[in-house]
């Protein structure tokens, strides 16, 4: 069993097969998945699995190895491809990134590095594109929900969806070729090119009668952008706060955002973890009182709706719109010691009351018909219709 260390319990791979990182019980018996320590004796580490039930995986494993047509040649591709397959079966939202794509989306993160403006998600395999409002996918003719076929030419289903957000990014003056499929139409492709800009994630408009917010994502510029806006507010406007479309992102900007509208101390959710729940609540002083409106629709979702409930179950707003998307779960990156990395799901959102809403969505206060659902709220026409409708127009 060369290159198998035991540690207070825990089982360190040498470095001979890259595969160099912390080990939890569950991950032992991927290794004896992989066909690479000749079974592990049961006093090893406890690994939660029979010993029998081991040696039979390892068993299996090593005939696959010995008959099968097709087998990688590396131990260590045997070992990405369970790991990859044991996070994916988590959730839909853990997966295992190998050392190299980890580091593609750590440089595609980078300041040297552009993309397009549009967020993705990822459903049951595809792909989906969610262009930010104004910027250059949008200006390009794609549109929300049309799903992401390839890029460059590789096909991206089942791809990882920090891999793929990777090759769409790039360097600066370098264009991408995206192709892509706007509900059950042809498929078609779009080439753009990469360019260096300041993407506002926050954009006010003032009518007469209210103050339309529209947050595209969260950010870590958010919240300030947030703040500057709602400094400018008379005390008695309304605010509609348009998040439709908005896919997430940061959970901990958009906690700080939802901090300007709640008392400080407020309770804004709870975070279920395997360790039991821990409640968030409101850290910095409120900057605007002022009656709020939150617009959603069903791609709403993530750190977008933990907004929303943060507003909502402390009656801080009035919700309209159509039921969101419903993800409910926050994700964090784990490196891992030979350069890979784990995506994994570490907690459920709750509401303040504890009640959850994953794979189902929150169902706003007042449906909103197809006209008022998809209006431009830039137009002080449309938000004054919209709160004629919603009955809070005193004109």
């Amino acid at each position: 069993m060369a290159g198998l260390t035991v540690i207070d319990g825990y089982a360190l791979l040498g470095r001979r097969f890259r595969l160099c990182w912390f080990l939890n019980p569950m991950t032992v018996a991927l290794i004896c998945l992989c066909g690479l320590c000749g079974g592990l004796p049961a006093q090893a580490v406890e690994s939660g699995l029979p010993p029998d039930q081991l040696r039979h995986i390892d068993a299996a494993v090593a005939k696959i190895r010995s008959y099968a047509l097709n087998v990688p040649a590396s131990p260590t591709r045997i070992g990405e491809d369970i790991l990859r397959a044991y996070t994916r079966s988590l959730d839909p939202y853990s997966d295992y990134l190998s050392a190299g794509e980890y580091a593609g989306f750590l440089d595609s993160t980078s300041s040297d590095y552009f993309g397009v403006q549009m967020d993705l998600q990822q459903k049951e395999g595809r792909l989906l594109l969610f262009p930010f409002k104004g910027g250059l996918a949008e200006k390009s003719g794609i549109h929300a929900g049309d799903e992401l076929l390839a890029v460059n030419g590789a096909p991206v289903y089942g791809r990882p969806i920090y891999v793929v957000g990777s090759h769409i990014r790039g360097e600066e003056g370098t264009t991408v070729k995206l192709t892509l499929r706007t509900g059950h139409a042809l498929a078609r492709s779009v080439s753009l090119r990469r360019s260096r800009a300041h993407y506002q994630s926050v954009r006010g408009h003032r009518g007469r009668l209210a103050h339309c917010i529209e947050i595209s994502r969260f950010t870590r510029d958010t919240s300030a952008q947030l703040k500057e806006i709602l400094a400018q507010l008379g005390g008695k406007e309304i605010v509609l706060v348009d998040l439709r479309g908005n896919q997430g992102g940061s959970l901990i900007d958009a906690r700080r955002c939802a901090d300007f509208f709640m008392e400080k101390g407020g309770v804004l959710f709870r975070l279920r973890g395997r360790d039991g729940e821990r409640v968030v609540k409101a850290e910095e002083p409120m900057v605007a009182a002022n009656p709020v409106v939150l617009l959603q629709d069903e791609a709403t979702a993530s750190a977008a709706e933990a907004f929303i409930l943060a507003l909502h179950a402390n009656h801080r707003a009035m919700t309209a719109g159509t039921t969101s998307y419903g993800k409910g779960l926050a994700q964090r990156f784990l490196p891992l010691d030979d350069g890979a990395a784990l995506r994994l799901t570490y907690a459920e959102i709750l509401a303040a009351d504890g009640s959850d809403y994953h794979g189902r969505g929150l169902v706003p206060d007042r449906p909103l018909p197809e006209t008022l659902l998809n209006a431009d709220y830039s137009q002080p026409s449309n938000m004054e219709k919209l709160l004629v409708f919603l009955h809070l127009s005193s004109s």
